[in-house]
């Protein structure tokens, strides 16, 4: 399992954080580093990937947890901690 930690603290934009996963996960060359786009490849995974969530209350960070979330639930291989909405 690969498994990687998001500390959003670490990302000054967007476009770090699609950099940072697409690097760590072994996205492929054609990943369009949009939220779209991330949800399709965590979706299409073919093997078992975690990605750990820090929050940091950033703007884009929102963006990004919905898409875990999403992905999380409808991908067989992809799981997420601290995904959850905080209560």
């Amino acid at each position: 399992m690969k498994a990687v930690m998001v500390d959003f603290h670490d990302f000054e934009s967007a476009s770090e954080v699609h950099e940072y996963l697409a690097d760590h996960l072994d996205f492929p060359d054609y990943y369009g580093k949009n939220l779209d786009a991330l949800y399709e490849v965590l979706t299409e995974l073919s093997e078992d990937s975690c990605v750990t969530a820090v929050r940091s209350g950033k703007p884009f960070e929102a963006g990004f947890l919905a898409v875990f979330r999403d992905a999380a639930e409808e991908g067989r291989h992809f799981f997420c901690t601290g995904c959850l909405e905080q209560r």
